[in-house]
């Protein structure tokens, strides 16, 4: 089946419902045992197949999630119908469903490897307790044998393929300003209240002079402010609120470290004054930066330089991908490729190109075919 025909079908799926989600695990199976992987599904909707070769040495993985966030009002094309208009591809969630078509359509045709076994794992951010929890949850009760793979999300700058480093981290966390509620058709509502609403001004004012942070890498710059996401307060007009909410986040890059990240906002937080309010912290999610001389790093190179004819640059997503957990959880170490364009992803009439489609076709199938297998220990 060409990625053509793979990639239509993956559009089609609602994958940011959970019947979405669930059809679409069912479809990806499908194809991996097709492609005579052996196959497993767990309650999440985590896709795992493995496939062993006669010849070849070690273990290798792809991976990738495949759910998304719902399309907006701003769409001007079907979201759900793939919709070719010369070299581009409209759909949502193309950017990363690309690269998967790319994947199933090369393992439905691989007679030889250059590795011994090959991991495949497509993973949910389905969530529980307000937390991501897909790529987690899987590695929580699985152990990978492959010790490097390559992270299938989007990488492409103009026409080229870059090869992603690294990804952010990212620290999360709830402020709870306490105030004193009352109604206002009391007489002395303003001398006996305490507006929670108006506390939480004076967090948000000194969490908004929270400085920027940057990394630079090559020539490739990300920055990462810290972001108000929601607030939520009050119970009726006539009432003075006791309690207001607000939800933050702050993509931790990975030349800094979370626990200074959390230290910082601290130190924000201390100076607001005249204000009664308590900080809970999600779980920490820690960044990620493998080492350019890694087996993996120089496999994307080589990749890329012997199918395409150039060297491609390094970045890191601005974004947190499944790099860090599968380092962090699975001790495997993967570099970021793929053939969209990260600053589409999650866009109005998102697209990818069917011609980077094609290049990465041909960049995965020389990863997993071609020369000898790179050392692993």
């Amino acid at each position: 089946m060409s990625y053509l025909e793979i990639l239509r079908k993956l559009v089609e799926f609602r994958t940011y419902d959970s019947d979405g989600t669930h059809r679409c695990t069912e479809y990806l199976s499908n194809e991996l045992s097709r492609a005579g992987f052996r196959v497993a599904v767990d309650d999440l909707d985590n896709v795992y197949g493995t496939k062993e070769f006669d010849h070849g040495t070690g273990t290798f993985l792809l991976e990738t999630n495949f759910d998304t966030v719902d399309s907006t009002a701003n769409w001007t094309k079907n979201p759900l119908s793939l919709t070719q208009e010369g070299d581009r591809l409209y759909g949502l969630d193309t950017s990363t469903k690309g690269g998967i078509a790319a994947v199933l359509q090369v393992l439905g045709n691989l007679p030889r490897s250059r590795f011994k076994k090959i991991e495949v794992l497509f993973s949910t951010n389905y969530k529980r307790l307000g937390e991501e929890i897909g790529i987690e949850y899987f590695l929580s009760g699985n152990k990978l044998e492959a010790r490097l793979g390559i992270n299938l999300n989007a990488t492409v700058h103009g026409d080229r393929f870059m090869v992603s480093l690294g990804c952010g981290g990212s620290i999360k966390f709830t402020v709870t300003t306490i105030g004193k509620q009352a109604h206002i058709m009391d007489p002395s509502w303003q001398t006996m209240s305490r507006n929670a609403i108006y506390d939480m001004m004076k967090v948000i004012e000194a969490l908004r002079k929270m400085p920027t942070a940057r990394m630079t890498i090559d020539d490739f710059d990300i920055h990462a402010g810290l972001n108000v996401s929601m607030i939520e307060g009050g119970t009726a007009s006539i009432i003075v609120p006791s309690e207001c909410k607000i939800t933050c986040s702050r993509l931790v890059l990975p030349n800094e470290d979370w626990d200074g990240v959390k230290k910082g906002v601290e130190n924000a937080l201390r100076t607001v004054r005249d204000a009664n309010f308590k900080v809970n912290y999600f779980r920490p999610e820690k960044p990620y930066l493998i080492d350019r001389t890694n087996p993996a790093v120089a496999l994307a190179v080589d990749s890329v330089q012997s199918t395409l004819g150039y060297t491609p640059r390094f970045n890191i997503q601005a974004g947190i991908t499944d790099c860090a957990e599968l380092d962090q959880m699975g001790d495997v170490k993967t570099v970021t490729m793929g053939p969209g364009d990260p600053f589409l992803a999650s866009s109005s009439d998102e697209y990818v190109s069917a011609k980077r489609i094609d290049e990465f076709t041909r960049i995965i199938r020389y990863v997993l075919t071609e020369s000898e297998a790179p050392s692993v220990s």
